[in-house]
């Protein structure tokens, strides 16, 4: 992904709101692919959680609905959910929500 001066913005609010949450705990990335943008986990509780940023101009793109899909999806070994954080522009909210919809990540 193209680091653009509001993706970059996006990211750093996202690493914020992980933080306050208490996920302030940096994974190391693995060889995976596709590797998360964002990957924290909770020191207290050992939980994971991913985070993914989202421009406008990704919201019609296929790769990032097949990002979202993917990560959305993902568990632990034990079949537990992996948290999934989205940062995306207030702008850019409602249309993501639909898109969201559409892709069967969240109910309406």
């Amino acid at each position: 992904m193209i680091d653009s001066p509001a993706r970059t913005l996006l990211r750093r609010e996202l690493e914020a709101h992980l933080n306050q949450l208490g996920y302030s705990g940096v994974r190391k990335k693995r060889q995976a692919t596709p590797a998360a943008e964002i990957v924290r986990i909770s020191p207290v509780r050992g939980r994971l959680a991913y985070g993914e940023t989202v421009l406008h101009e990704d919201l019609r793109r296929r790769d990032c609905h097949e990002r979202l899909l993917f990560f959305s999806q993902r568990r632990t070994r034990h079949r537990s959910r992996i948290l999934f954080f989205i940062g995306v522009a207030e702008t850019d909210r409602a249309e993501l929500e639909v898109l969201l919809e559409q892709l069967g990540i969240r109910n309406s």
